[in-house]
């Protein structure tokens, strides 16, 4: 396995970054220091030899500090490792490719001691705030050079990407491009979308558990964009908002986390480079989600620099795709916006199960349908059997586990508890309810306490039955304009 290496290149001070990478080269200085390049001398010869052309340094106290860096340059640098430039906001990404060269007609520049190198992301560099959070902070450093073991997976994860396994995408620069694809992204919601009592603006996809909501306003001859997503169905303070995607209006994203990109054979993806905002705080995705959790991709802009972004969806498929794609993406801020807010370890875990075990089961079509007045009264149901465990001491999740899975999850005690709501007691709601609650008791791996929510009427030959399931019944019914529940003695 190669090993990873940071060097600034500025020998004497001088900046040599743009003319060494011009040569596909590194250097070190010390450049009167010839001897060095002999694979015969140890390490104490190489502080002698320092010593004798560079007496200064024993005086400033520096002559062990230098001879760790030119004997790292030299002797720990070997061919296939991977060299990371700084150079302001810019960070090139090189391999070496040869062993340590001396070029006496460079020793007046300081740059006689190089080696080649091959430049990844086809020479061009990535910008510093793409990169994961403790690469960043690896990369603070002032000396000469840094040994990167501690950050080895970052820098390989990202050398792996970047050796042409596939081509960058390209990014959509123009304004006209750019709104075409957030077009696409809400037809595609708009074709599938379950009719509700809510906002039209809210396209919510109930079969789905997803709401995209498209919206902007134009200033100063700009059009700002503003496209939310969420999981939860309700009016403007009670559904929740899990993350925008929000590009710019033209040109390059800057400051703005969505973008319109497209590859080489004509597809077309909406992207999002990672940052969120939890209570005020920014946060970047790459540093709390693992490649298997997130598809990412390079992008190419039209001045050569490229970025790496994640994807939410690619909007030239069918509706459903797209769909399920960007809820894919939404379930994984959803899990690292739960764990910055300080939820129990446990239920950030379950959310990721849960949203595994969908996948793998897959869905089904969801055609276009036609009014539901249940999904407003099971959104009143929700959130009033959500107060009232809160007022009994529960602690309970602010969101629920999936869109398949219960409605509510209890964390911090003993025995969690699982809830299914209900808003009618035919046969076809608690059999639907005996499958969500048992399946995803499984599929957590945990012993639950499991609670059908459903309104009176429930015969009596499915009460027994689903007792003999461990599976209890809390009724409910209307109390003014929310629920009161027929709660068990002991809960």
């Amino acid at each position: 396995m190669p090993n990873a290496f940071a060097f600034r290149l500025k020998p004497s001070r001088i900046d040599r970054v743009e003319e060494l990478l011009k040569d596909n080269q590194i250097a070190i200085g010390w450049s009167n220091a010839q001897k060095l390049v002999d694979q015969s001398r140890d390490k104490s010869a190489f502080r002698a030899e320092l010593n004798v052309q560079y007496p200064d340094l024993a005086k400033r106290g520096r002559l062990g500090h230098d001879t760790n860096h030119v004997w790292r340059f030299i002797r720990e640098v070997s061919v296939g490792d991977v060299v990371i430039v700084p150079h302001g906001d810019n960070v090139y990404f090189l391999e070496v490719t040869s062993g340590p060269k001396l070029l006496p007609g460079k020793i007046a520049d300081d740059t006689a001691i190089r080696r080649d190198v091959s430049p990844l992301l086809d020479g061009k560099p990535l910008s510093r705030r793409s990169l994961p959070s403790e690469l960043r902070k690896a990369l603070s450093f002032r000396d000469t050079s840094k040994e990167l073991s501690s950050v080895l997976k970052d820098v390989l994860a990202i050398a792996m990407m970047t050796q042409g396994s596939k081509a960058p995408l390209i990014a959509v620069e123009s304004r006209a491009g750019i709104a075409a694809g957030i077009q696409r992204w809400q037809k595609a919601f708009e074709q599938l979308r379950t009719p509700h009592e809510f906002s039209d603006d809210l396209l919510w996809i109930a079969d789905v558990g997803i709401w995209l909501l498209v919206k902007g306003r134009d200033r100063d001859g700009e059009h700002r964009y503003w496209n939310g997503l969420g999981n939860r169905l309700g009016n403007e303070s009670t559904r929740n908002l899990i993350v925008q995607v929000n590009p710019p209006d033209g040109g390059q994203p800057r400051r703005w986390q969505g973008l319109v990109a497209e590859t080489s054979d004509g597809q077309t993806w909406l992207l999002h480079s990672g940052e969120m905002k939890v209570q005020g705080k920014g946060i970047q995705l790459r540093d709390h989600v693992t490649a298997d959790q997130l598809a990412t991709f390079t992008v190419r802009f039209t001045d050569g620099t490229l970025e790496s972004y994640f994807a939410v969806a690619r909007l030239d498929t069918d509706p459903l795709d797209v769909v399920i794609q960007t809820k894919r993406f939404m379930d994984v801020c959803l899990q690292v916006r739960t764990q910055q807010l300080g939820a129990d370890p446990a239920f950030v875990q379950a959310q990721r199960k849960a949203n595994l075990f969908e996948e793998s089961i897959g869905h089904s079509v969801v055609p276009p349908q036609g009014a539901k007045l249940i999904d407003r009264v099971h959104a009143k149901i929700w959130h009033s059997l959500r107060k009232e465990l809160e007022q009994k001491g529960f602690t309970v999740s602010n969101e629920r586990v999936g869109s398949l899975g219960p409605d509510l999850f209890t964390t911090e005690h003993e025995t969690p508890y699982l809830f299914e709501i209900k808003t009618t007691a035919g046969a076809s709601d608690y059999l639907k309810a005996v499958g969500q609650l048992t399946v995803y008791e499984k599929a957590l791996g945990k012993k639950h306490r499991k609670f059908l929510v459903i309104p009176p009427g429930m015969d009596e030959i499915a009460s027994r039955i689903l007792d003999q399931l461990d599976i209890e019944v809390i009724e409910f019914s209307q109390q003014g304009s929310g629920y009161a529940f027929a709660w068990p003695d002991e809960l």
